[in-house]
């Protein structure tokens, strides 16, 4: 097993076909290990900041590629997932299994890096087994994160779905009637163009009232969604009367639809909570659905839809002892300053 680390925009280019040759033989991998997420973060959305540098490894045996790990060193010069802020699901592409202890080893020692931070790492994933059970002394690994998922059965939402309670299908029933003069339609490529103009205003009135920062959606993370959008990677809830009212970005991974982003209007709670009722309405009228609320244990999330609740994982790895106890007295510190800050808040 050889390693090839890709520093260059064009080298990262080069490999997309045995990308995604890869990607395609693997079933638990999401659209956020696809070549296309991957090169079009870098691309529109890290590419900008000098601060940042592409580290891709590219593992090889028998003069073939059999895995990626899409990596790239922040300004902290912390080696880290492509766009993890924006990932559901962080993970290697690997179309068999490897010692990552030799991968990780080499990465420390042979390529002179001084910290790996690996986040949003599910349970399925050979870097949560190398987390549990490895044999490196400078690594912090523990669960830092929630995502939540549910299956429905194909029929007439929400009497196919066997976990809700009879009162959560009549609140469920009420949402439905209070919104029966809204339409809500699904918008993609073969029916819509990206829907630009109405996604600003949305995001605008979101970030004028507050309810999000100005670093919220963009233009450079518009332009990832949108390319996504145009390959039929992503489509669109919508739900508008005289208006749009809200929209939700909904990945459509192999087993599963990712809830990943919307965007709405006044009420948030009508708005939003319509607009994921009506998209699993429609998609379970056709057949069985695996719903992925994404990360986030939320309160109104659990009691609407009572979904499956899963770890999301974190895998620190340090060059020596003293990052890593510098670390976590950080950690210490920050955590005591956020229950203060929570405390008077």
């Amino acid at each position: 097993m050889q390693f090839e680390v890709i520093k260059s925009i064009q080298d990262f280019k080069s490999i997309k076909n045995e990308w995604n040759l890869l990607f395609d033989k693997i079933h638990t991998c999401s659209i956020f290990q696809s070549f296309i997420f991957n090169y079009s973060s870098w691309k529109e959305m890290l590419s900008h900041s000098s601060s940042n540098s592409l580290f891709i490894i590219k593992i090889i045996e028998d003069n073939a590629m059999i895995g990626v790990l899409p990596l790239y060193n922040d300004s902290k010069n912390t080696l880290r997932f492509i766009n993890d802020i924006h990932c559901d699901f962080c993970d290697i592409i690997l179309s068999k299994e490897i010692n990552l202890s030799v991968l990780f080893y080499s990465l420390i020692h042979d390529y002179k890096q001084t910290k790996i931070k690996l986040i949003n790492i599910r349970k399925n994933s050979i870097i949560y087994s190398f987390g549990l059970d490895n044999n490196f002394s400078n690594i912090i690994f523990f669960p830092s994160e929630y995502f939540t998922s549910f299956q429905v059965k194909e029929g007439n939402y929400p009497d196919n779905y066997d976990k809700l309670l009879c009162r959560e299908r009549g609140e469920i029933r009420r949402i439905i009637k209070k919104n029966s003069n809204c339409e809500h339609i699904i918008l993609n490529k073969s029916n819509c163009d990206f829907p630009i103009d109405d996604i600003l205003i949305l995001r605008n009135k979101m970030i004028s009232r507050g309810i999000r920062n100005n670093n919220f959606l963009t233009r450079n993370h518009l332009k990832l969604i949108q390319i996504l959008y145009n390959n039929d990677l992503i489509e669109i809830s919508c739900i508008r009367d005289k208006q749009i009212r809200a929209l939700l970005f909904v990945m459509k991974n192999k087993d599963y639809k990712l809830y990943w982003i919307d965007v709405y209007d006044n009420n948030a709670y009508t708005a939003t909570l319509y607009n994921y009722i009506a998209y699993i309405k429609s998609k379970s009228l056709i057949s069985q659905i695996c719903i992925n609320l994404g990360r986030g244990d939320y309160n109104w999330k659990i009691k609407k839809f009572r979904p499956d609740i899963h770890e999301l994982y974190t895998l620190n790895i340090f060059s020596n002892i003293f990052l890593k106890i510098n670390y976590i007295i950080k950690s210490f510190i920050l955590s005591k300053i956020k229950s203060i800050y929570i405390k008077f808040k």
